[in-house]
């Protein structure tokens, strides 16, 4: 496959990598709470240059964290997988994927 046709397909060394998670909040948990989880999540990601797209509500979030143009790194990968450690008072469960193809691995 030509060089041009892999960039256009984010095929070979134009791969771009990110991960998912799930996160479930405890049953008790007011939308406040849940809120301002994800505005300090959303914090953190701006920080790392790092999007996501996913869904929530006050029961679960969940979703798929990748950049704009480029891969995630696994410093970037364990730095999000550590901040849900440590805000992870109000969450019953949070599994975090490994890395894989943005565009093709699913």
């Amino acid at each position: 496959m030509k060089k041009r046709l892999r960039k256009k397909l984010h095929k070979g060394e134009f791969r771009e990598l990110g991960f998912s998670f799930d996160a479930k909040f405890k049953t008790d948990t007011e939308m406040q709470v849940v809120e301002e989880w994800l505005q300090e999540l959303a914090h953190l990601l701006n920080e790392h240059s790092l999007e996501m797209g996913g869904g929530w509500n006050s029961k679960v979030c969940g979703g798929f964290i990748t950049r704009e143009r480029g891969s995630v790194t696994p410093e970037e990968r364990e730095i999000v997988r550590e901040w849900f450690d440590e805000h992870g008072q109000n969450l019953e469960s949070i599994s975090v994927g490994e890395l894989k193809d943005a565009w093709y691995g699913w």
